[in-house]
């Protein structure tokens, strides 16, 4: 209380001269509309600028959240396309259960560590197999086909992605379903390559090349990339193509675990056919 006091005696001048400014400042405003209008708008801008900072901070912390939600949500609609289902009859123009099979289904999950300026590059994804993620599955975004997994722990998958000197993708020319096979040069980490095109075949700059599907890791007609240069070789009977690819690796982020559900029964059927050749 002595403390009190003596800080009260110390700074009574101050205290007596603050006391009065707003004692007069309340008169002045008070009296004047203008004044008093001006005062409640500028305290109004005030406290509007500090709401709209918490709530743009508020909507940051929350983001995440409604981008894994949204994730989630486009995985279920990809599992409704017509490329996700495989057609048990034919020549039928109407779908019900016992027409189509669900073949495909899409799990969600962000890139957690990525590389793309190395020889063979690798996307660290955060589901594992305790999501349903396995190895051999592929892996897409919503722009085209990223890889495909070649480990899995319980929490976590590592993505070999189409940046790598020695993977090979089935790919095919949309427009007329010619394929090779598609590869990566090692240079530039938005240009891939297909080689030994023939030139009897229709290809274009800005063709589009998708997947072929045959080995079932990608559902067919994914997108990879649109065709970018012809390079004609002299002595040489065929062309080699560059493919500006359609996924950027270097800003990837959702990607979609693709699950195959007759895989296994695919490649049994085949492997049995190779033992028996």
């Amino acid at each position: 209380m002595r403390r009190l006091l003596q800080f009260l005696k110390k700074f009574r001048d101050f205290i007596i001269f603050l006391l009065l400014q707003v004692f007069v400042l309340g008169l002045f405003f008070n009296s004047k509309n203008y004044h008093k209008a001006t005062l409640m708008n500028t305290s109004s801008s005030v406290v509007g600028w500090f709401v709209e900072k918490k709530h743009n901070i508020s909507k940051h912390f929350s983001l995440s959240e409604a981008n894994d939600s949204l994730a989630k949500e486009n995985a279920e609609l990809r599992e409704l396309l017509p490329e996700s289902f495989y057609k048990l009859q034919d020549k039928v123009y109407y779908v019900n259960d016992t027409l189509y099979e669900q073949q495909y289904q899409y799990i969600p999950a962000a890139v957690i560590n990525s590389s793309d300026n190395k020889r063979d590059n690798y996307f660290t994804i955060n589901k594992g197999t305790k999501s349903g993620v396995g190895e051999g599955m592929g892996v897409i975004s919503k722009d085209g086909i990223v890889g495909f997994i070649v480990d899995a722990s319980s929490h976590y998958s590592i993505v070999k992605t189409l940046l790598s000197e020695n993977i090979n993708i089935s790919v095919k020319l949309k427009k007329n379903n010619e394929h090779w096979l598609l590869k990566w040069s090692g240079e530039d980490n938005r240009i891939a390559q297909i080689n030994g095109v023939t030139r009897d075949i229709d290809i274009q700059e800005g063709d589009e090349i998708v997947s072929r599907g045959n080995k079932g890791i990608f559902p067919e007609g994914q997108l990879v990339g649109t065709v970018k240069e012809l390079i004609s070789i002299d002595g040489k009977p065929t062309l080699n193509v560059n493919i500006d690819l359609a996924v950027n690796f270097n800003s990837a982020y959702h990607v979609y675990v693709v699950k195959n559900f007759l895989k296994d029964e695919q490649a049994e059927l085949e492997g049995d056919l190779m033992d028996n050749e």
